[in-house]
């Protein structure tokens, strides 16, 4: 199924890629607009294709939003870290660019909404991704429990259902090219 789908993603036009991430990044500032004063704003570095939310990246830290991105500490263990700039970001964990040993780590109380990547997301917000479960182990933490969690793909990645398991932690909206789209009731 991973395979599928990554597929599917690397088969969409460079044109209609960029058109499609660029009304992404509109949504995604938006969204981001909301964020309470005072919390941060989760955000990921895409790797193998994935939407690339560095502009949205650039844009809120040139608006003083506060932006943390995740950081693997060890096996099976994730933190998100706030960054300045994305200048911060080193080779981390699996060749994925994160926050530094330096960079603070932010309690996930802190955290008012967290832009999360998959490999394909269904409708009722099970996600796919790598195998890893760093998201799930993070968003299963009691003190994750108010974090919106927000799932970012392009259409093409979604499915009308995908394999759900017990520790698997549902994303509550998608925000794709076409916006906004609830998943939890």
């Amino acid at each position: 199924m991973r395979h599928t789908y990554r597929l599917r993603r690397a088969a969409i036009l460079p044109e209609a890629r960029r058109r499609q991430e660029e009304a992404i990044w509109a949504h995604a500032r938006a969204l981001a607009s909301d964020v309470p004063a005072g919390q941060y704003v989760g955000l990921y570095a895409a790797v193998h294709g994935e939407v690339d939310l560095a502009p949205v990246c650039e844009a809120l830290l040139a608006a003083g939003a506060k932006v943390a991105l995740p950081r693997v500490e060890g096996p099976a263990h994730m933190e998100f870290c706030a960054i300045a700039s994305l200048a911060e970001l080193r080779a981390g964990a699996y060749g994925i660019p994160a926050p530094g040993s330096d960079a603070p780590r932010i309690a996930p109380g802190e955290l008012s909404v967290v832009l999360v990547p998959g490999l394909a997301f269904a409708k009722d917000g099970t996600r796919l991704g790598y195998g890893g479960g760093f998201y799930d182990r993070y968003f299963k933490r009691p003190e994750a429990g108010g974090i919106r969690r927000i799932g970012v793909c392009f259409v093409e990645q979604i499915a009308e259902t995908l394999p759900r398991h017990p520790h698997d932690v549902r994303v509550h909206a998608l925000l794709t090219e076409g916006g906004l789209v609830p998943c939890l009731a």
